[in-house]
C-alpha cells in the first residue's frame, strides 16, 4: 500500500495575523499539504534546509534580513535552488520590485491580501516548475509523478474549489453591502474586552461618533448608565449558554448629551483562527416610537384626567345650582332678620352669623361652578398688564412685607377677551397660593408677554390651537411641589395645606376660569425650586374696550313700577316678591316663561322690568325676554343664575351689555340692579293691575 506524500509548503513572515489566515485556510486548499512557518528571514533559511520544502512563500519587508536578501540565501544554497520562492507583496510592484523580486532568485508574486483561489493557483503552479526543476533520479522521478498526479487532483480540486470561492466573494461582496449601507446599526463587539471591532456608518450616526472613535470606545462608554447593569446581566446570560440571543431597549448616548432609544439585538459569533468570542448587535432607533407611545400615554392620562374632572364638574355644579337657591333664601331672610332687629337686639348677633355662614358657603359654591365652568361670563376685550397693575397695590397688602412683588410688562397692550372679575380672581388665586408656598419670604414675579405658539409645543401639550397667545405667569421662589403633588393640583379638594387652611378648591377654581374663558394653564415646579404658572389666552385684536362707570350710589326711598319675577324655584320667587315689594314695586311672579306670557297676556299695564332665571322648563328666559320685549319695547330685564346651561350659553359666556345677577344674590346689590335696570320713568300701576296682583299674592305682606 503506497503512503500518499504531503506536500510542505514553508511560509515566512513577520505578521502572525498573515501566518494565522494561511494556517487556517491550507486544509481548505491544500488538505494533505504541511504548513510549517517562521517569522524572520533567519528562521526560515534554518527551517528550510532542515525540512527541504517544496514551495517557500516569502514576505518581502521584515526586520532584519528582508524578503530579497532571504531569497539570494535560499537560491545559494544547493540543496535549496530548486524550490519556487513567491513574494507575498502588500502593494502592486513597480517596475523597480520586480526587477529585484526576479534579480533575487524569486518566481512569482502575490498581492496581500490575497483571495485563497489565486494563492491555490500560485502554488499549483510553482509546484509544475519545481517539478520540471527535479533531476532524472529516480527517487526525483517517483516524486515528479506524484506531483503530477496531485496536480490533477488539485486541478479537479481547484475547479470545484473556485467555484464556491466566487460564490463565496459575491456573499462576502453582499455582506460588505449590506453591512455599509444598512439602516440598522452593525456592530461586531469583542466579547472578552467589550470594545467595539467593528461599526457601521449607520450605528455611527446614530450614537453621534465616527466609526473610528466608536472603535476606541467600550460598549458601557456610550451607553446610559441606568441600562449598563441590565446589559451585562443578559450577557452574563448569554456567555452561560441560558440565551441563544440577547433583546434589550436601551438608551444610547451622544456627545452632544442627547439619548437615542435602540432595540439592540446580540448574538455571538463563532472563534475562528484562535480570535476571542465576538458578538454581533443589531440595533434600530426607536426614538419616535418611544416618543410616539409616551406621547399616546400622556395623551390618554389627559383625557382620563379630563374625563374625571368633568365629571367632577358636572356633579359640583348640580349640587352648587341646588345650593345657590337654598342659599338665596338663606341670605335673604338673614336680611329680612337683620332689617328687623334693633343694633342692640341680642338675637341680632345670631342673625348676622347666619348670614355670615351663607356667605362663606356662598363663595364656595362660586368656586364650584368655576371648577365646573359652569359660572356665568361678561368678557370684555382688555389689555392684561391694565389688570395686574390694577391689583399690585392689593397684593401687596396680601404678601407682607418679607415677600417682594415684581412684575414685567410689554410696551405694548397685551389684549385679551375675558371676563375682567374672573381674571382678577385668577391672580389672586395664584397669588395667595404663592405666599404660602414661601413661609420664610421670596420674590413673587407677575408677568404678561405675548408668544406664538406653534405645532411641537401644541402636540406636546395638545390643549391649544398653534397662533398668537398672551401668556399670563405667576412665578415664585417657595418650596415648589414633586412630581406626584403636580399630577393632582387642579383636582377639586386637593390640598397640602391643614384642613382649616384651605378648602382644596383655589387651584381647581383657576384651572375652571381659565379653561372655560378659553384658555389653557400650564405648571412647572421641582422641590426646592419655585413654582411657575403660566396662561396663555387668545390674543385679541382691536383696542381695549372702556371701563365700565362705577354703579350709581343706591339712591333710597320707594320706586315705582312693575316687576315681573320668573324663577322654577318657588323660595326665589317668595323671597325676591317680599324684598321688591318691601321696594315699593309691584310684583308679579311665574313659575315659568309659559306662565308669565299668560301673566301679561291678562295685563292691561304694561311690566317695567323682567327679572328672571336664565334656566327655565322648556322656554329659556333669553327667549321669554325676547316674547315680552315685543310687547313692553321700553321693558328692562336682568338675568339671573345659580350656573350656566351650556345649552343656553355658549361657554356659559354672556354679552356684557346685559344685565345679570349672580346667585345667591344680596338683597342691597339686588335693589341697585333693580333701581338702575328700570326704566326712566315707570308708570304706577293701575288700579285693576294691583287688583290681580293681590289676587296672585295674597294677603298683602307685613313690614
Amino acid at each position: 500500500m503506497t503512503t500518499a506524500v504531503k506536500i510542505k509548503l514553508l511560509a515566512i513572515d513577520d505578521a502572525q495575523d498573515s501566518l494565522d489566515t494561511l494556517s487556517s485556510a491550507m486544509p481548505h486548499i491544500f488538505p494533505s499539504a504541511a504548513l510549517l512557518t517562521a517569522v524572520s528571514g533567519r528562521k526560515g533559511i534554518e527551517l528550510a534546509q532542515a525540512e527541504v520544502p517544496d514551495v517557500i512563500l516569502l514576505d518581502i519587508r521584515m526586520p532584519g534580513m528582508d524578503g530579497f536578501e532571504t531569497c539570494r540565501r535560499i537560491k545559494a544554497d544547493m540543496r535549496l535552488s530548486h524550490i519556487p520562492v513567491v513574494f507575498l507583496t502588500a502593494a502592486r510592484p513597480d517596475e523597480e520590485t520586480c526587477t529585484q523580486i526576479f534579480d533575487a532568485g524569486g518566481d512569482a508574486f502575490v498581492f496581500k491580501p490575497f483571495e485563497l483561489w489565486e494563492l491555490a493557483v500560485q502554488i499549483r503552479a510553482m509546484l509544475k516548475i519545481k517539478a520540471s526543476n527535479i533531476s532524472q533520479q529516480a527517487e526525483r522521478a517517483e516524486l515528479r509523478r506524484l506531483v503530477a498526479q496531485r496536480t490533477s487532483e488539485l486541478e479537479k480540486e481547484l475547479a470545484a474549489r473556485e467555484k464556491a470561492l466566487e460564490s463565496l466573494k459575491e456573499s462576502e461582496t453582499l455582506f460588505r453591502t449590506v453591512f455599509t449601507e444598512s439602516p440598522l446599526g452593525i456592530c461586531l463587539v469583542d466579547s472578552r474586552t467589550g470594545r467595539f471591532l467593528r461599526v457601521n456608518p449607520a450605528l455611527a450616526e446614530l450614537t453621534g461618533r465616527t466609526e473610528e472613535q466608536l472603535c476606541s470606545l467600550h460598549w458601557k462608554d456610550v451607553t446610559h448608565p441606568a441600562d449598563i447593569k441590565p446589559q451585562v446581566e443578559k450577557l452574563a446570560a448569554l456567555a452561560s449558554g441560558a440565551a441563544e440571543v440577547l433583546r434589550l431597549e436601551k438608551r444610547y448616548l451622544r456627545p452632544d448629551g442627547g439619548e437615542i432609544w435602540a432595540k439592540l439585538t446580540i448574538s455571538p459569533l463563532p472563534s475562528f483562527g484562535g480570535a476571542d468570542p465576538r458578538y454581533m448587535g443589531l440595533v434600530e432607533d426607536i426614538s419616535a416610537a418611544r416618543a410616539a407611545e409616551q406621547e399616546k400615554a400622556q395623551l390618554e392620562e389627559q383625557l382620563r384626567q379630563s374625563q374625571k374632572m368633568e365629571t367632577a364638574g358636572s356633579l359640583a355644579g348640580g349640587i352648587a345650582h341646588d345650593f345657590n337657591n337654598i342659599l338665596s333664601a338663606i341670605l335673604a331672610y338673614a336680611d329680612f332678620l337683620l332689617a328687623g332687629l334693633a343694633p342692640g337686639d341680642p338675637k341680632r348677633r345670631d342673625a348676622d352669623e347666619i348670614k355670615k355662614a351663607g356667605l362663606r358657603a356662598a363663595a364656595l359654591t362660586r368656586q364650584l361652578l368655576a371648577f365646573s365652568r359652569k359660572q356665568v361670563l361678561q368678557p370684555k376685550v382688555m389689555d392684561v398688564s391694565l389688570s395686574i397693575t390694577g391689583i399690585k397695590t392689593m397684593l401687596r397688602r396680601l404678601l407682607g412685607e418679607n415677600i417682594k412683588l415684581a412684575t414685567v410688562l410689554p410696551k405694548d397692550p397685551a389684549l385679551i377677551n375675558v371676563d375682567p372679575g374672573y381674571l382678577e380672581q385668577v391672580l389672586m388665586n395664584l397669588s395667595v397660593n404663592a405666599r404660602d408656598a414661601m413661609h420664610k419670604g421670596g420674590k413673587l414675579t407677575l408677568a404678561a408677554a405675548p408668544v406664538r405658539m406653534d405645532t411641537p409645543y401644541i402636540h406636546k401639550h395638545g390643549t391649544l390651537d398653534p397662533g398668537d397667545y398672551i401668556m399670563l405667569s405667576v412665578s415664585d421662589t417657595g418650596c415648589g411641589m414633586d412630581a406626584e403633588t403636580l399630577s393632582h393640583i387642579f383636582e377639586p379638594f386637593f390640598t397640602t395645606k391643614p384642613r382649616d387652611k384651605g378648602t382644596g378648591l383655589g387651584l381647581s377654581t383657576v384651572h375652571g376660569i381659565v379653561k372655560q374663558s378659553g384658555g389653557s394653564i400650564v405648571v412647572y415646579s421641582e422641590k426646592g425650586h419655585g413654582t411657575v404658572f403660566k396662561i396663555y389666552f387668545p390674543r385679541v385684536p382691536g383696542e381695549p374696550e372702556p371701563a365700565a362707570p362705577p354703579p350709581a350710589v343706591k339712591t333710597t326711598g320707594a320706586i315705582k313700577g312693575t316687576v315681573l319675577v320668573v324663577d322654577d324655584e318657588a323660595p326665589i320667587r317668595a323671597v325676591t316678591r317680599r324684598f321688591l315689594a318691601q321696594e315699593g314695586l309691584t310684583v308679579l311672579e311665574a313659575a315659568s316663561a309659559e306662565e308669565a306670557l299668560a301673566v301679561c297676556k291678562r295685563r292691561d299695564a304694561p311690566v317695567s322690568l323682567l327679572l328672571t332665571d336664565m334656566v327655565l322648563p322648556k322656554m329659556n328666559g333669553f327667549e321669554l325676554a325676547e316674547r315680552l320685549k315685543a310687547q313692553y319695547p321700553d321693558m328692562g330685564v336682568i338675568y339671573m343664575s345659580g350656573y350656566t346651561d351650556h345649552s343656553i350659553l355658549s361657554d356659559g359666556v354672556l354679552d356684557p351689555d346685559k344685565d345679570f345677577i349672580q346667585k345667591p344674590f344680596a338683597l342691597d346689590a339686588l335693589s341697585s340692579k333693580v333701581r338702575r335696570a328700570l326704566p326712566a320713568s315707570a308708570p304706577p300701576p293701575t288700579h285693576c293691575a294691583k287688583s290681580a296682583h293681590r289676587a296672585r299674592q295674597g294677603p298683602p305682606l307685613a313690614h
